[in-house]
């Protein structure tokens, strides 16, 4: 049984089948063997899989990553997934699908819960869409101030950016 939370592979394949239909779509899949995707991505170095929407064999979908230059594939993405994953979109250009299970919050939780700290008692910092639920749940959410702005708005305070030292800056000075 796999630690992460993981896509089924019939929905793996279905979105990735939705998705498709996109013709300059970028597609990567994190797996339990490793990256692979339809182009070379040299710092990653995955392995090119010209088969999707079909799956390498044996493998434990953890991760569907896709962009594209197409404005249509962000808009209607909500339209390809199935009822077991939610995704969010980074840099306002990548789309990341997961599992239900495999959100932030979920992680936070669980860490918090194994520490016993209250999510109350939490500071949690963040930049992008993903961390909009921590920042909402925890005692104190904090954005840096290169965030995007649906993060700014929903954090308790912002900090100097991530190139500033924000965070750092921070712990040393409230936390330390």
């Amino acid at each position: 049984m796999p630690l992460l939370p993981v896509i089924s592979c019939e929905s793996g394949e279905k979105i990735l089948s939705a998705i498709l239909q996109y013709p300059d779509v970028f597609l990567s899949i994190e797996t339990s063997k490793g990256l692979y995707s339809n182009r070379d991505i040299p710092v990653w170095e995955p392995v090119i899989w010209d088969k999707f929407p079909t799956l390498p064999e044996n493998i434990i979908l953890y991760k569907i990553l896709a962009s594209s230059q197409q404005k249509p594939l962000y808009e209607g993405i909500e339209t390809t997934l199935t009822d077991d994953v939610y995704h969010t979109i980074a840099n306002n250009d990548l789309i990341q699908i997961m599992s239900n299970e495999a959100t932030k919050w979920n992680g936070i939780k669980q860490m918090l819960s194994h520490f016993g700290v209250s999510p109350s008692a939490a500071v949690y910092f963040g930049d992008d869409n993903d961390d909009i639920e921590p920042i909402k749940n925890c005692g104190l959410g904090v954005a840096v101030s290169n965030a995007i702005p649906s993060v700014l708005d929903v954090a308790d305070r912002v900090i100097d950016s991530n190139d500033m030292d924000g965070v750092a800056k921070f712990i040393e000075e409230n936390l330390l």
